[in-house]
């Protein structure tokens, strides 16, 4: 199974409709469990991170894998209820096991089950807090202390900058926690930790605000991005043509299109404007950033020939070879709704080997 995935979308539930969950029933002072897959090995019908949110009435939101596996952590956290605490449990299947698991074939998972006191201050704070990370796309981390004799699990939000909610473990430092691009299993002084990157989908600028940028965007937004167009023709660059999107700008001009935009290895440029000279001007900004993700449309004639240009400014082959040009897996596609299916789809792949410490191009 693919262990890229963060804070999986299951059953209908995204880690921003979960978080929405945990944040009214703790608005409603309704104690809750919360099991979260905190290590797999083989296969597994979910991967490291999945979560699972159980109620008080058995009912649930999320999902771990489905089955068996849901049905032994939720008899589990019958007892969890009722003692008011926190433990960690490991699973191992067989592959008979397994076809009642989405699985097809055996695995070995360990969940955290814990109790999570509703009426306790800090802990809706906690979550308050995580729900605006999740839903500004802002990089954070997880920390979550794994229960030990006599002590609960603990949990503490660490921001980018180094600013945290909740105590930081005694010699952790930011350092340590800045590389760290999925969630795992750490040693940090005498106790177990379980860190987790929160699951920035990546903010998408596309530049151009044409017929594809159109088909475009409504993709990227279904399938997570922020979405940003951009644009100097303001005919163009209104809500009525880009309904669904998170920010629309109007450019002055191409000459310094990232003028005033933060561009992070969580970035996506796509350039799909309407003229060369306008390609040729976003392209030479991006790759003097450390954008993620590059594509940019034309020809395989027209992208070779802009890339000459660009050997003769001296940018290197390495730089090149970051740019996804033409721009989309290869389908045949023709209708702007096409191209556009291939052009995310491309970013779905890229942004999956980017979450996995990978190049963002295969």
């Amino acid at each position: 199974m693919d262990g890229s995935r963060r804070f999986d979308t299951t059953k209908g539930y995204s880690m921003k409709e979960l978080l929405n969950e945990m944040v009214d029933l703790a608005a409603k002072r309704e104690p809750f469990v919360l099991a979260t897959l905190i290590s797999h090995n083989g296969s597994t019908p979910r991967s490291t991170g999945a979560k699972m949110l159980i109620r008080q009435d058995g009912s649930t939101a999320g999902t771990i894998g489905g089955g068996i596996l849901e049905d032994r952590v939720e008899q589990l956290a019958v007892e969890v209820f009722l003692h008011h605490s926190a433990t960690t449990r490991e699973y191992s299947f067989t592959g008979k096991d397994a076809t009642t698991m989405d699985a097809i074939c055996g695995g070995q998972v360990e969940v955290l089950v814990e109790w999570l006191d509703a009426s306790e201050p800090g802990l809706v704070e906690f979550l308050d807090s995580l729900s605006q990370a999740v839903a500004s796309n802002q990089q954070a981390w997880v920390l979550t202390a794994l229960p030990s004799e006599g002590s609960a699990s603990a949990h503490t939000l660490v921001y980018q900058d180094g600013k945290s909610r909740g105590a930081l473990p005694v010699g952790f430092s930011i350092k340590d926690i800045n590389e760290i691009r999925l969630p795992g299993l750490h040693q940090i002084g005498d106790r177990k930790y379980f860190i987790e990157p929160l699951d920035i989908a990546g903010t998408v600028y596309i530049f151009g605000a044409g017929h594809v940028s159109r088909s475009l965007a409504e993709f990227t937004k279904a399938v997570g991005f922020r979405t940003i167009v951009l644009d100097d023709r303001i005919d163009y660059v209104n809500s009525e043509r880009f309904p669904t999107v998170d920010q629309l700008i109007v450019l002055d001009n191409f000459s310094d299109p990232l003028n005033g935009i933060q561009v992070d290895r969580d970035s996506f440029v796509v350039i799909v404007t309407r003229g060369h000279l306008h390609d040729r001007t976003v392209l030479t900004a991006a790759l003097r950033t450390k954008a993620g993700y590059i594509g940019m449309i034309g020809s395989s004639r027209k992208c070779g020939l802009l890339f000459d240009e660009l050997r003769r400014q001296g940018f290197t082959d390495d730089d090149l070879r970051r740019v996804h040009a033409p721009i989309g897996l290869s389908i045949e596609a023709e209708t702007p709704e096409e191209i556009g299916i291939s052009i995310v789809g491309e970013m779905i792949q890229a942004r999956a080997r980017m979450k996995a410490g990978l190049s963002g191009k295969g």
